[in-house]
Order: structure tokens, then sequence, then C-alpha cells
């Protein structure tokens, strides 16, 4: 027997104490010039500080501390730690070091430090106590951890997250509160019957929103935008807002610069001013101008890129809700402004060269997928037409409906028309249309004295040698059924009107025929073929009343 006790010499382990706690243990095999060699290289810093005096100097310091602070054992050795704090270091984590200490605990904690050359960093600290054979704490050893990267990751994370938390509730809450207005405004223009109603309708569901809002029709003549519309808190109570460049103060110029770009401008109004920012939305349908609106906030921050992408769409809402009203308007008002053109550059005026002759608007068709329309040619067989128009690029033939040697009637579309793209934007209508000798005349008719200044500046503008040569508001009154039976009647004659009222009686336009033209022409005592004749006269009398009477 050896008379070792179990345990005893091996290379190294742990052993149970006599209160049967596990404690580690060296062995002869790890010398201590070896524990010291493994302090001195560990990768992280490593200090101890004698307990046993008042102020717990420093006793070691290794070589990974004085790489991540600055300061030599030669500096450190001698001094309390709390050299490496400074007035960004914050009392917490210190207290909770001391506490420690005094309890006899171990602790970690995370301070902010200062190296040697003053720059910050994040200190992770782990203390814990050292004890002699009695049980008496007489050093205490700290590991230090350099984690600033962490801390800053940690910092940048918590700060990423609070963003995406604040564009979350401030999404939410624009989403929330545009929703109300979009919804507000759309109905406004869906239901709105007359553009009074319109504009009523949507400065009201702007206002509900916004501090207030206020409409203004586009007056070409004088360059001006007169109030038409206001609800809500607005800056003041003027009826009109110059688009020159006279504007005076941030909401014309806003209104101006919006009407002329055509987008979304917003800006803020002078310091103490309640609205404090404005955004003026430009009404703007194709190239006709209708005016603009301008809506207040009480908040610089309700004006952000989102909203203006909002605010943006809801104008040509707007804009295309006060075109369909005035193109019905147009169709059924009992007062016009009708304008008189002559052009020089038009598609058919080229054609119309070509024949040597003129062609004469006779009505619009909309049975196929691109606009048409027909057109008499005076003078011309639809061989010269095709031919004409094989030349021109501008222009296309679909069909030849009637040919003779003195004229004929076809079917054309001009492929890139400027002037039908600006009579629909203005919710115009083409009453005629001639070309020949090198020129086209237009008449049109627009149901709004601002529309038809506004579409005179276009056509003038961008048609090369156009003139303005004829502006004339006057009435127009719907016809009801009564004038036009009358009138039709007044058109036919009594032998005409007979045949036609006899044949729809007696069942002649039914198939089979309930009578016979046989039949008619004996019962008005005349020949068959002269019956005919009288019916097809008739019917073509009301056909053409009833085409006469309808817009082209």
């Amino acid at each position: 027997m050896s008379g070792k006790s179990e345990g005893e010499g091996r290379g190294g382990g742990a052993v149970p104490t006599g209160g049967g706690e596990v404690t580690a243990v060296s062995t002869d095999a790890v010398d201590e010039t070896l524990k010291t060699r493994t302090m001195d290289e560990a990768p992280v810093g490593i200090t101890i500080a004698d307990a046993t005096m008042s102020d717990m100097p420093l006793v070691y310091a290794n070589a990974a501390f004085e790489r991540m602070t600055g300061y030599p054992p030669a500096y450190a050795v001698g001094r309390n730690c709390r050299f490496l704090q400074g007035e960004g270091t914050r009392t917490e984590p210190v207290e909770r070091m001391r506490d420690a200490i005094e309890a006899g605990e171990p602790t970690t904690v995370e301070l902010r430090n200062y190296r040697r050359n003053g720059e910050q960093f994040w200190n992770e600290v782990t203390i814990a106590p050292l004890r002699d054979d009695e049980g008496a704490i007489t050093h205490y050893v700290g590991f230090q951890q350099d984690v600033t990267r962490r801390k800053r990751a940690e910092r940048a994370a918590v700060r990423y997250a609070a963003r995406v938390e604040r564009e979350r509730a401030a999404q939410e809450f624009l989403l929330e509160r545009l929703d109300g207005v979009v919804a507000d405004v759309t109905a406004a223009v869906a239901e709105a019957r007359r553009r009074s109603d319109l504009e009523g309708g949507v400065v009201e569901g702007l206002a509900a929103t916004y501090a207030g809002a206020w409409l203004g029709g586009y007056e070409p003549a004088d360059e001006t935008l007169h109030r038409r519309a206001v609800a809500g808190e607005t800056p003041d109570s003027r009826d009109r807002i110059s688009l020159g460049a006279d504007a005076e103060d941030r909401v014309e110029t806003a209104v101006a610069q919006s009407v002329a770009d055509g987008r979304v401008t917003i800006r803020a109004l002078d310091d103490g001013a309640a609205p404090t920012a404005v955004a003026a939305i430009p009404l703007h349908y194709g190239d006709a101008t209708y005016g603009a609106v301008c809506v207040f906030a009480r908040s610089d921050s309700e004006f952000d890129d989102h909203e203006r992408a909002v605010l943006t769409a809801l104008g040509r809402t707007v804009a295309t809700g006060i075109n369909t009203l005035e193109s019905q308007r147009t169709l059924r008002g009992s007062e016009v402004v009708e304008l008189q053109f002559t052009l020089m550059t038009h598609p058919l005026v080229a054609v119309a060269e070509a024949l040597e002759g003129r062609l004469a608007y006779a009505g619009r068709v909309a049975d196929r997928d691109q606009p048409t329309a027909l057109f008499e040619c005076a003078g011309a067989t639809g061989e010269a037409v095709r031919a004409a128009v094989g030349e021109n690029d501008a222009v296309d033939l679909l069909a030849v409906l009637v040919d003779g040697d003195d004229g004929c009637l076809v079917e054309l579309t001009v492929t890139a028309d400027d002037l039908r793209t600006l009579l629909a934007d203005h919710g115009a209508e083409l009453r005629a249309l001639r070309a020949e000798s090198g020129v086209a005349r237009a008449t049109v008719e627009v149901a709004q004295e601002s529309l038809a200044r506004s579409m005179a500046d276009i056509v003038l503008d961008r048609f090369d040698g156009a003139d303005l040569v004829g502006y004339r508001n006057r009435e127009r009154r719907d016809e009801t059924d009564r004038e036009f039976v009358a009138r039709l009647r007044d058109a036919l004659t009594d032998r005409q009107h007979a045949a036609l009222l006899r044949a729809y009686r007696s069942g002649y336009f039914e198939w089979p025929h309930e009578a016979t033209g046989e039949d008619l022409a004996s019962a008005m005592g005349v020949c068959r073929s002269t019956f005919h004749e009288h019916l097809r006269a008739a019917q073509r009398k009301l056909i053409e009343a009833v085409l006469d009477s309808q817009p082209n």
C-alpha cells in the first residue's frame, strides 16, 4: 500500500470537500510559472485587487488589459481600477459592483469606460472574490472584455426596431386618416350631378381630415383662380388667387407652381400662422386646366411623401369628375360657347389637297376599336380617296360607303389626332370640320367659358398657322318630343306622312308583312311604285331628323 489517499498525486481534477462541495485543485503537473503565463497571455483582461487594503489597489494586470485600455501594468498596479471611469460612466453598474464586493459575492456588469487616449469603450467586467484557508476574502479577481461592437449592434438594433415601430405606427395612422379622405372625396365625385355639388363635396371631405380646403376654378383671361368652394379653416377669405409672376404670398406661389408644373406643391406658411402648411393640388385633365385645390394642415408633418402621392391621385379623380360633368353639360346645356378655328396643319388638309377637292365631316362612328368619322368627299371617287390617303401616314381609310363620279362617302380615322384629344380633355363637341384649299375649318362647342378660353389658347399654341376666327356664346335649347314630332311633320308632305302612317299601322314593317305594298298603294289610290317612292322619302326624312338631332 502506498499509503496515499484516493485522488492524491493524480494529474488534476476536482475532489469533494468535507462539506460536500466540489472545488478545483492544483496538481504538481501545473506549476506556478505555467499559471502565471496563462494569466499573462489570456485573451481577456485580467486584474487582481488587494481586498485587504481600504482602496483595493490592483496588484496585477495582464497584457490583454493593457491592449484593451492602453494602460500598462506599471501604471495600473497600485491604483484602484476606477481610473478607467469618466463622466460617461453610469453610477448604477458601479454601485452594483460595490454592493457585490460588500456582500462578498461575484457579479458581472457592463460599464462605459475610457482608454488611456480618452476614447470611450464598453467594458464587460466580471469580479469574483478569492479567499484564504480561513475563508476571509483577500483579493478580488477581475475579468475585462471589450464589448463595444456588441453594444453598438444592440443599440443599432434597438434604434432600428424603434424606427420601424414609429414608421409602422405612422403608416397605420396615415392609412386610417387617408382612408377617410379618399372615401369622402371619391364619393363626392361619384355622386355629384352638378359641378357645384362635386366641388362642395370635395372640400368638405378634405376639411374632415385636414384643417380646411378650398377649390378654385381656372380663369385663363386674367390668369387667376376664382374661389368656388371652401370648407374648414383657411388662412383668408379672398375670392381670387393670382397665377402670374406677381404672386404675393406662399399660398399664391404654391398654387401658381402646381398649376404650371402639374404636380402637388407643398409650402410651409409664415411662422405663427394657423394653419401651418398648404398643399396645392392641380386639377388637370389631359391638356385641360380646371383649377386647383388648396389643402391646409395644422402641422407640417401631415404632408409626407405618401400623402403627396394620395393627394396627386385625388387631384386626378376630381379633374376626371369635373371633365365628365362638363361633357354632360355640353350635351344637354342650354348655353354653349361656339369656337371656330382655321387649321393649316391638320392631317385632313393634306388629303384634301391631294384630292384637289373638299372633305366635309358627316358624323362620328363609334362601333370600332378606334375613333372614326364619316366624311363626304365632293368631286372625288373612292379610288381617288384611297390613293390620297395611301400617301398620308396620319390618316387611314376604313371603308368607302358611297362611290360616284361626283363624290363619295368614306369612313376615315386620323391616327394621331391632337384635335380629338383636346376636345375630349375639354369636354367639347365637334360640330363641323371641312378641309379644302389648304386649310381646315373646325367648329366646336364647349359648355364652360373658362374651358373654351383654355382650349383656344392651346389650339393656337399647338397648331402651326392656327387662327381663332369665331367665338360666341349662344343658346341651345333641348327640343321636346312634341317639338320634334311637329318639326318632322312639317318636313313630310301629306302623301309621305300618309304612306308612313298607313305602313306603320297596318303592320307593313313586320315580317311576314301583315299588309303588302299593293294593298297600301290601292288604299291610297296610287300605283305600287308611287307608294314606295313616298314611303322611302318619308323614311329618309325620319332618319335624317333623328340623326341630325344628336351630337356628332
